[in-house]
């Protein structure tokens, strides 16, 4: 497990303890996971956390039609972070890894008990709610605004999605069809 980037990533957001660096060493799991798995099925409580160490990932659910929506894509180096987990709740989304990938996993009961004893996990969960906040406004805006907006936006918000994932799961995300998406990537050639 390469713990590296995930250390970069945290110490970007606090100062690390070494005691807290060693201690949430011993709570890490790496999980290998095959492309188009779910890791996560609505109706459960998510019961992890997980830092991407290397692939692609995405969350989704089902509308009361049954067509599906994409919520969030996840790339290389991004944390996985549910508040409906982090809370012990159940959540009405999947979460499926997309291509073949390396996740680092935390449980947020070990997570819990980390915030009782060392303050700068609690600092890191604050700031991963915020991230999680700030993702779902952004996709909030964007769904009230037409599809060449939401298009512009969301490509040059996120360039790397258009090299990882398909025209259906980018249309999903911005809620048109994929001829509609199609169209618009087009006038980009």
């Amino acid at each position: 497990m390469n713990t590296e980037p995930l250390f970069n990533l945290l110490n970007s957001v606090t100062e690390l303890s070494g005691a807290f660096k060693d201690v949430l060493i011993g709570h890490l799991k790496e999980e290998k996971i095959k492309a188009h798995q779910i890791i996560h099925a609505a109706g459960q409580t998510e019961n992890r956390l997980w830092f991407v160490e290397s692939g692609f990932a995405r969350s989704y659910y089902f509308d009361q039609t049954g067509k599906e929506h994409t919520l969030t894509f996840y790339t290389t180096h991004d944390v996985i972070f549910s508040y409906k987990g982090f809370w012990k709740e159940t959540t009405d989304y999947y979460l499926e890894v997309v291509s073949e990938s390396k996740l680092i996993s935390l449980s947020y009961e070990s997570l819990c008990n980390l915030i009782d004893i060392y303050p700068e996990a609690w600092k890191l969960v604050t700031v991963f709610i915020r991230q999680r906040y700030y993702l779902d406004l952004f996709k909030s805006r964007l769904m009230t605004w037409s599809a060449e907006e939401r298009y512009a936006q969301f490509r040059k918000a996120s360039p790397e999605i258009f090299r990882l994932a398909s025209v259906r799961l980018i249309a999903s995300y911005l809620n048109m069809t994929r001829e509609n998406l199609s169209r618009l990537m087009g006038k980009d050639l």
